[in-house]
């Protein structure tokens, strides 16, 4: 247990690192244009990491059509890579400025600002009756987001298999504290259809999942105390999968509907602006679909899958799986 509590904690590691918690950590710098028109700003910003989040949370949950026997299992270890279209490494200012508090200008007309996931050299800079108040923040320049996926499944009597998912509350220097808890249930439906269930080599069956994370990220802010971003995400997904089952190599496809929330809150004590100033957040929900190849040598398989949509989604995972 402790080996792989030390596993986990470096893969998490090294996905935040490549994702750089920067971009997130710039948010503070909006409140310069005070809480109200800093909310505005800051939900544009991190709405692409607030989108991949969730999608991220409902994928991964089976490489495979078919369920374990009673007391079969599988230890998966794997990677949710979320990535952001085009239109999502950054935003036009001036389509924001109506709906904010204060008159703001920009100066010398740049008003295109890079999200989270973009970069930009040169940024948007607001003013207020002639004088500068606030560069906007860049971004990470990373326009993926990868959520590490550390999975156990086991059998269950009348076709059916229960999965779960832990992160016991890491807590990373630089990178804050994360954790991750979901579960799922998949069951068998081939039996149920004529014909299908005498075809030893198709499978079929219905899933649901449910995953919750949680993190928190140091920031800083002038003076205050006890200054941190908290996130927050929850993914529901249920799927119809289908898939075929040969001694080697193992196709399948899942085709349903899922729902997300996250939200990005900043949470302490802010000098001239008060506690817990900012809270966003970000819903999405609609069907979606993905195919994916598994190869399995004895107990060992490697699967990768993909998902197409608004933010498509790359899954890659190795694990040992057996009856």
């Amino acid at each position: 247990m402790i080996i792989m509590k030390r596993f986990v904690g470096v893969l998490i590691l090294f996905l935040l690192i490549i994702t750089s918690v920067d971009g997130q950590k710039n948010i503070p710098a909006f409140l310069e244009l005070g809480k109200y028109d800093a909310k505005i700003l800051t939900e544009a910003y991190l709405r692409p990491y607030g989108d991949m989040l969730g999608k991220s949370l409902n994928g991964g949950w089976y490489n495979s059509a078919d369920v374990h026997k009673v007391a079969g299992f599988n230890f998966t270890v794997g990677v949710n890579m979320a990535m952001v279209p085009a239109s999502g490494s950054n935003f036009d200012v001036t389509a924001l400025l109506p709906k904010m508090e204060n008159n703001w200008g920009l100066k010398d007309g740049n008003h295109i600002a890079p999200t989270v996931a973009g970069s930009m050299r040169t940024r948007p800079t607001l003013t207020f009756e002639g004088e500068d108040v606030l560069t906007l923040p860049n971004g990470s320049g990373f326009d993926k987001f990868p959520m590490p996926i550390i999975q156990f499944g086991v059998g269950l009597p009348f076709r059916t298999e229960i999965s779960a998912r832990f992160v016991p509350g890491f807590k990373i220097p630089d990178a804050g504290k994360i954790k991750m808890l979901g579960f799922s249930v998949k069951h068998s439906v081939k039996e149920y259809i004529p014909g299908v269930k005498r075809v030893p080599f198709l499978s079929s069956s219905l899933m649901v999942g449910y995953t919750n994370f949680g993190s928190d990220l140091g920031v800083v802010y002038k003076s205050g105390t006890n200054q941190k971003l908290n996130i927050g995400a929850n993914g529901f997904t249920t799927r119809l999968l289908v898939g075929v089952n040969l001694p080697i190599i193992a196709v399948y496809t899942g085709f349903g509907y899922g729902s997300t929330t996250s939200d990005f809150a900043l949470k302490g004590d802010y000098e001239g602006i008060g506690n817990n100033p900012l809270k966003v957040g970000y819903k999405t929900n609609g069907f979606d679909a993905n195919a994916g190849l598994r190869l399995r040598f004895g107990i060992v398989a490697i699967h990768g899958d993909y998902t197409i949509g608004d933010y498509p989604m790359a899954t890659v995972g190795i694990g040992l799986s057996f009856r």
